[in-house]
């Protein structure tokens, strides 16, 4: 009897306890996620080394669209530079032999500018005559010395070798755009993985069990991007 007496006693004591907001021993807060940003320097690091992995870090290590854009880029730059190159340095190995065999011209050694004349004259002679036509007094005693002396056999050696030189020399300027390109590429690519750094965060996702309000429990739900 007596403990049938206690029994609307004590669930009386906790109804009062709930009306008055006296927060429950298991309405404990949930800790937030831990948030991650990426670091601007690394991102702008990383796309010096190869464009697009800059991207690639911001985005959690996860080839995106522009990832792979910046990196096919490149790659493509550094295949037309490397065969450019190859096909150059064999032009110039033709005209040279050419010139030796020829023109009879001594090419060890020599610079640009014997090369440039040997397209622009048919002869050493040829050049002197010009040279006084046109008053150019300080650059007459430039074949005065027999290594800086040629003559064509033929219009045709002549032609071959000039066609030769100007496609070797259009791919010398050629190199230069492809290299200012692959700087290029590099910056531009950095730049946007570091300012794209700077806004990219994990969602962050936070809950918390709130105090029984009007005997109710609140559930708090936030998410952050």
């Amino acid at each position: 009897m007596i403990r049938s007496a206690f029994l609307p006693a004590l669930l009386l004591a906790t109804t009062l306890l709930a009306s008055t907001g006296v927060p429950s021993a298991t309405a404990q807060p949930v800790p937030p996620a831990e948030s991650w940003e990426a670091s601007g320097g690394t991102a702008f690091g990383l796309s010096m080394l190869l464009p697009g992995l800059g991207h690639r870090y911001v985005n959690e290590n996860s080839w995106t669209g522009w990832a792979k854009t910046y990196a096919a880029a490149d790659v493509s730059l550094w295949l037309s530079l490397i065969g450019g190159e190859w096909r150059r340095n064999d032009l110039v190995q033709s005209y040279t032999t050419l010139a030796s065999g020829s023109a009879d011209a001594l090419v060890d050694g020599k610079d640009r500018t014997f090369f440039l004349n040997l397209a622009s004259f048919e002869s050493s002679d040829v050049y002197r005559e010009t040279m006084l036509r046109n008053r150019s007094w300080d650059l007459i005693d430039y074949v005065d010395d027999a290594a800086f002396q040629w003559e064509w056999d033929s219009q045709e050696s002549f032609n071959r070798y000039r066609d030769l030189r100007d496609d070797a020399e259009s791919l010398r300027r050629r190199r230069s755009i492809l290299i200012a390109s692959l700087v290029a590429n590099r910056l531009i690519s950095g730049a946007i993985a570091a300012r794209s750094a700077g806004r990219s965060r994990r969602s962050q996702v936070t809950a918390s069990l709130a105090p029984p309000v009007e005997s109710a429990p609140v559930l708090s739900l936030r998410v952050q991007f």
